[in-house]
């Protein structure tokens, strides 16, 4: 939860803590490679309490991975040997995998009820809903342009009133069977609880809704009548299908998520799937993509960029050491041009995975495997105008000039704009279109120097094997590459990228060309 998720999630707990009453008691559990628990069991919202978990909040930091099961089960396992409703709420970013087995585990506590709060662009929302379903609360999502204090408000609000609890509906004899969700949830304010079910025959009467509002018991009778038929609403079949698919993998949680489902469950979501003409787990539409492969047929891996999601810090996921050693690789590649750019007052230009990027310098990195693999597309967002968490390039105060000109970024007085001359607007050029890796041979070409040993692993007999992301992928643009000396040997028909060889002699051409965004070498593997 490196940068902004952890930064919202502080401020969202910490508007929480200050809702409290001093009846209330409460705990504070943070989780990422182990849990760490502020008070052995949970204790009365007094001020010295309240200030203790301010401070403990205030100490923490997002990095490593997140182990979300310790945290479930710390939270959760004290709530069976209550006799009073615990009120569990998980604030995460949701980057985890076992997602079934955490739910699995919720499921294993009646006796509590779970609330999510997402933080971020790329929250993992099956995770979350499910979580907030089965714990029978609610979630809420808060993403980089929302009001954290305000998501907090409403879900303090729908924790503390809930409008009827331990809900359940005696359908007076009327032929209604498969009636979903089979434990239905609380009934807060803010969205109505919808159940779902068929009936195999018309009819009339009157269904009791019970349950319990304030600690008493509350009955309203709900007059009901089922058509012969209603085409208007045909629709809800394919809703009720789906619902029932949901509670039939909630049946198997852990079987489907070690890929191994009870047969019972796995063929009923398939028969439903194929009926009803949904996706589930089991079903699927196939869209099949014609390929043009030209390298003997053999099979090739192939690095596709992977964008780390909006507003997380780079070290936060793959390591501090990790960014360094790719920042290192980059600024040894361009070290001339670093200097420069230094001189003309840029101090610091980190590099997330959106890309950060300015007039004069683009660098742009991805996260897909143990090598960084460049993003296709850079785009300059709003972290990488100002200072702040996260990633984007922190370039403090100061004012910038156009395509070609210096920049003054560390505030004070801006330098006077300086014209670069032709050559070095066309290692700028080089440099915005070309992997670092791919900048080294073309600089080791016109130094004429030997070649290292980790050109190897994409270069061979004076080819390099090379990705290539473009603007327009017409036949023209083919053919264009092919003048150039490029072999096509992987052309997707739904990305406007393709793979070859290329002489190496022939980079620095290739970044001239205008429909060319970004060129990356494979991966030797």
């Amino acid at each position: 939860m490196g940068g902004f998720p952890i930064e919202k999630a502080k401020e969202t707990m910490k508007l929480a803590l200050d809702g409290l009453y001093p009846q209330d008691t409460f705990n504070l559990i943070t989780f990422s490679g182990d849990e760490h628990i502020l008070f052995p069991k949970p204790v009365p919202a007094t001020r010295e309490n309240l200030r203790k978990a301010q401070e403990f909040l205030a100490s923490r930091s997002g990095s490593g991975g997140t182990e979300m099961m310790k945290a479930i089960r710390a939270a959760l396992d004290p709530s069976d040997r209550q006799d009073h409703i615990r009120i569990a709420c998980f604030m995460t970013d949701g980057y985890v995998g076992d997602d079934l087995e955490i739910i699995g585990e919720v499921q294993k506590h009646p006796n509590a009820r779970v609330f999510a709060f997402g933080i971020g662009s790329s929250v993992n929302r099956f995770l979350l809903d499910k979580m907030a379903e089965h714990g029978r609360g609610e979630v809420e999502y808060v993403t980089l342009n929302d009001d954290g204090s305000a998501a907090a408000r409403r879900l303090h609000e729908r924790i503390r009133n809930p409008l009827l609890t331990d809900i359940s509906i005696d359908w007076s004899g009327l032929p209604v069977a498969d009636v979903y969700p089979k434990r239905i949830p609380d009934l807060f304010s803010a969205k109505p609880v919808v159940v779902s079910g068929r009936y195999t025959g018309s009819g009339r009467g009157t269904i009791k809704l019970r349950g319990r509002m304030s600690g008493r018991d509350f009955v309203r009778d709900i007059p009901v009548d089922l058509p012969e038929n209603e085409p208007r609403h045909d629709v809800l079949a394919t809703l009720w299908a789906r619902t029932r698919i949901d509670d039939l993998m909630s049946q198997d949680y852990n079987g489907i998520q070690r890929g191994a489902p009870r047969a019972d469950v796995s063929e009923a979501i398939t028969q439903l799937g194929l009926e009803y003409r949904l996706m589930s787990q089991f079903t699927s539409f196939v869209a099949v993509e014609e390929m043009t492969v030209t390298d003997n047929g053999q099979p090739r891996r192939i690095e596709v960029p992977v964008e780390m999601p909006e507003g997380v810090s780079h070290e936060g996921l793959v390591g501090k050491d990790e960014r360094e050693q790719f920042n290192q690789g980059y600024w040894l590649a361009n070290k001339a041009q670093s200097q420069r750019t230094s001189a003309a007052g840029i101090s610091n230009l980190p590099v997330n995975g959106r890309a950060a990027a300015t007039e004069t310098v683009t660098v742009v990195a991805s996260v897909s495997s143990p090598q960084l693999t460049p993003q296709p597309k850079p785009r300059r967002t709003d972290r990488a105008k100002g200072g702040g968490g996260g990633g984007g390039a922190r370039l403090g105060g100061g004012s910038g000039t156009g395509p070609g000109k210096s920049y003054n970024m560390g505030g004070g007085d801006p330098a006077p704009p300086r014209m670069l001359s032709p050559e070095e607007q066309k290692r700028q050029q080089l440099i915005a279109k070309l992997h670092p890796s791919l900048f080294a041979v073309v600089e080791r070409l016109n130094s004429k120097n030997s070649a290292p040993t980790t050109e190897s692993k994409f270069v061979r007999s004076g080819k390099a094997e090379i990705q290539i992301w473009l603007t327009d992928k017409s036949p023209e643009t083919i053919a264009e590459l092919k003048k150039l000396g490029f072999e096509v040997l992987l052309e997707p028909k739904t990305a406007k990228m393709v793979i070859g060889r290329l002489p190496i002699e022939k980079l620095a051409a290739l970044a001239e060309l205008k429909f060319v965004r970004y060129a990356a070498p494979m991966s030797s593997s």
